[in-house]
C-alpha cells in the first residue's frame, strides 16, 4: 500500500493505493503556492472512493474540478451533514467553490455513503467515525470523519479538522478507543492547532509517527510539535549520522517542512517514510530478518 499526503498548504489531500491499485482520496484540497490539484495530479484516473474528512474549503477546494475529471467510484462524508445542514453552518460565509459543489451533491445524490463504496478495497480496509449534526455539535470541525485506513497489520488514522470536544463525543463510542490502539501513523486533526490537541485521545493511541498537514506558522497555535513529540514514540532517520544515543529518530513531520510525504507499506505492515523535501542523503539500511522496519528516509533512497 501507498499513502502520499500531498502538499496542499492549510489544507488537506491524501491518496491511499492499494496493491490492486484501488484509491482512495481523502480530502481533495489544492496549492495555489505550487499549483499543485489533485483534478490534475489524478486527471481521468479513477478513485474508488472520495472521502470527505471535513467540509470546509480547505478540505474540498477542488471537488468541482475532481468531480468533472476523474471517474468516482463512491463518496463518503458524515451522512448526518445534508446540504441543508452545510447550508445552515455556512450561513454566515464559506460557501466558496468547494462547498458549494459538495452541497449540490448532497442536494441531489444525498449525504453519507454514495456510489459503489466498499470498506475493503483489495485488502486495504477503512472505518469510519463521526459525530451527529444538530445532536452532537453544529460546526463543521467537530462534525468531521475520523478515519482508519489499515493494511495488514498497519493502520493510520486521519483526525480531519476534529477539536477536543468533537474527540471526546467519540471516545465514547463502542470500539473507537480500541481502534486507537492500533494507530501507527497519526495524520493530526485540524492542521495539527492546538485545539485538536486531545490528551484522552493519547490514553490509548501511541503512534510512531505524527504528521501535520499545515501550512506557514500563523499563529500561536501551531506551536504544538513538542506536545505531539511528547506522546509519539518516532522512527529511525537514517538521514542523521548515529549519535551517542544511537540513530535519532523522527517523531513529528509536516508537510509545510518536509513537502509531500510517501508512505510505503509492505505486506508485513513494516513502512517506509520518504518526504519530498530533504536536504541531507543517507543510506538505506537493509532490514534485519525478523525486525520491523519503520524509518524515515531521505528523498531519493
Amino acid at each position: 500500500m501507498r499513502i502520499q499526503i500531498h502538499d496542499v498548504d492549510h489544507g488537506g489531500c491524501a491518496v491511499v493505493t492499494g496493491p490492486a491499485g484501488h484509491r482512495i482520496m481523502l480530502d481533495c484540497g489544492l496549492s495555489l503556492n505550487r499549483s499543485w490539484f489533485p483534478s490534475i495530479a489524478y486527471h481521468s484516473e479513477r478513485i474508488d472512493t472520495l472521502m470527505l474528512l471535513n467540509l470546509d474549503e480547505d478540505h474540498c477546494e477542488d471537488l468541482s474540478s475532481l468531480w468533472n475529471n476523474c471517474p468516482l467510484g463512491a463518496i463518503v462524508s458524515n451522512p448526518t451533514v445534508d446540504a441543508q445542514a452545510l447550508r445552515t453552518m455556512k450561513v454566515f460565509g464559506g460557501m466558496r467553490g468547494g462547498v458549494t459543489k459538495a452541497t449540490e451533491i448532497f442536494q441531489q445524490h444525498g449525504a453519507g455513503f454514495l456510489g459503489d463504496w466498499s470498506n475493503d478495497l483489495g485488502g486495504v480496509r477503512w472505518q469510519a467515525y463521526w459525530n451527529r449534526y444538530g445532536v452532537d455539535f453544529r460546526d463543521t470541525n467537530n462534525l468531521s470523519l475520523a478515519v482508519f485506513v489499515s493494511f495488514g497489520g498497519f493502520t493510520i488514522l486521519f483526525g480531519g479538522d476534529l477539536e477536543r470536544p468533537g474527540w471526546r463525543k467519540l471516545l465514547r463510542m463502542p470500539g473507537f478507543a480500541a481502534k486507537l490502539a492500533t494507530t501507527q501513523v497519526y495524520v493530526a486533526s485540524h492542521h495539527g492547532r492546538e485545539n485538536g490537541c486531545c490528551e484522552e485521545v493519547f490514553n490509548f493511541c501511541k503512534p510512531e509517527l505524527v504528521i501535520f498537514s499545515d501550512g506557514p506558522k500563523k499563529h500561536g497555535t501551531q506551536e504544538t510539535r513538542d506536545w505531539y513529540a511528547n506522546r509519539t514514540i518516532g522512527i529511525p532517520d537514517l538521514s542523521k549520522p548515529v549519535g551517542l544515543f544511537g540513530q535519532p529518530r523522527r517523531k513529528v513531520m509536516t508537510t509545510r517542512c518536509d513537502g509531500s510525504i510517501t508512505i510505503d507499506v509492505a505486506a508485513d505492515s513494516s513502512y517506509l517514510v520518504t518526504p519530498s523535501r530533504q536536504s541531507a542523503l543517507a543510506a538505506l539500511a537493509a532490514p534485519k530478518p525478523g525486525i520491523r522496519r519503520n524509518i524515515f528516509a531521505p528523498l531519493g533512497q
